[in-house]
């Protein structure tokens, strides 16, 4: 830490040769800006998690400017009280706020998705593991449907959840599928892409528990002809042979759980990236946006209103009881507290918001992480004098067709 002691006396050796920040056309200047000193203080120490983190909170900005919704401006910089506090966990040394307005959205809000995605994986690993345990199998199942670029997205999920409905409630799944295959229950996730050819994919993953010992060839031949039936009564064109159903057997389920986890694909597909360049997740639209592109900004806002107030993860029923899995709202989830944890600072008030102003939150996190209790007041003492930050902040965009 020889090398981070060294930095620290750069900075004030910095501001002292500079004087007090100036605003105004003084701020133009090239020395760099409190925060990136900082940051080059911490540049190689960070992990995976710190740098997707730091990654979740610029996203959520960027959400915010493009969906004017009050909940999303608010989560993560809004106290709830006149004072925010720094959260260290015990065990795991990582840091978070507490104190701060969240707007628990698994749809529009990269860092609530981020944390409300992994505890329910963590529910979905716990219920996958006691299944092969008790010697069944869990496969992974896919369904899908024909789209084009015309189509809208809030009229495919409309007809998608009505094919969903009319296949598992018809005979062929709920009487013969789920007694042939000891189907115990699945847990079902809600996905789209979108891509120029096609326009959006809502598509669902499905985990289904079942008995060992049968040909997937046979249950998938089964499957497609019941789904296929349900989405031509519900509006949607027939699905073809060779992508309507993917059924993914217990033998894959070992090597993609070594590698991703089935949990993950499930609980995480709506976070993910999209395949190369020719289809993309919702979120990616984001840095387009950031980037200039005022169509994905439109692309956006066109998916978060009609992916509001959907469930993101559906258990089939009893399944969670079965489990021993205890039901919680992804506001409980996000609230909950399940490592202890100790405080490390507490930050009134005004040192608040200036953190907002910065946009230094996920940058307090990492000292708290990897520096020193002192160095954390330090660095706000410093934005009180800060120039401004860049001025390119996202500026609210204007609705444009998609």
């Amino acid at each position: 830490f020889v090398a981070l002691d060294m930095m620290s006396v750069l900075h004030l050796l910095l501001l002292n040769l500079h004087g007090c920040i100036m605003l105004g056309n003084k701020a133009k200047s090239h020395r760099p800006h409190t925060i990136d000193i900082y940051k080059n203080s911490i540049n190689g120490l960070t992990d995976v998690s710190q740098d997707n983190r730091t990654d979740n909170f610029r996203l959520r900005d960027i959400a915010a400017s493009i969906l004017h919704d009050q909940r999303i401006c608010k989560c993560g910089k809004k106290p709830t009280s006149s004072k925010v506090k720094v959260l260290k966990h015990v065990d795991t040394g990582k840091a978070h706020f507490s104190g701060l307005q969240t707007c628990g959205s698994v749809w529009s809000c990269p860092s609530c998705s981020s944390k409300i995605s992994e505890r329910r994986r963590l529910e979905i690993s716990t219920a996958v593991d006691a299944w092969i345990a008790k010697g069944g199998e869990v496969l992974l199942v896919t369904l899908t449907f024909p789209h084009s670029k015309e189509d809208n997205l809030k009229d495919l999920l409309s007809k998608q959840s009505e094919a969903s409905k009319k296949f598992k409630g018809r005979s062929a799944y709920s009487k013969h599928l789920r007694s042939l295959y000891g189907i115990k229950g699945t847990i079902r996730s809600l996905e789209t892409t979108h891509s120029e050819a096609n326009g959006w994919h809502p598509h669902l993953h499905e985990l289904w528990f079942v008995n060992r010992g049968f040909s997937i060839v046979n249950l998938r031949r089964y499957v497609y002809s019941a789904w296929a039936d349900a989405c031509i009564d519900s509006g949607l064109d027939r699905p073809s042979i060779a992508n309507g159903v993917d059924i993914r057997s217990g033998d894959f389920a070992a090597s993609y759980v070594a590698k991703w986890g089935l949990d993950y694909e499930i609980a995480k597909a709506h976070i993910k990236k999209g395949k190369a360049k020719t289809s993309k997740t919702p979120f990616q639209f984001l840095d387009e946006y950031a980037e200039g592109n005022h169509r994905s900004g439109a692309l956006f806002r066109e998916y978060a209103e009609a992916f509001k107030g959907k469930r993101q993860l559906f258990w089939s029923r009893g399944l969670k009881a079965f489990f021993n899995i205890e039901q919680k709202s992804d506001k409980e989830l996000l609230e909950e507290q399940i490592e202890e944890a100790k405080e490390i600072i507490t930050i009134h008030y005004a040192d608040w918001m200036n953190v907002v102003k910065h946009k230094a939150q996920a940058y307090i996190l990492s000292l708290a992480e990897l520096r020193t209790k002192h160095q954390i007041y330090e660095f706000l003492e410093q934005l009180k004098t800060a120039r401004p930050p860049d001025k390119r902040n996202y500026a609210p965009m204007q609705l444009r067709s998609a």
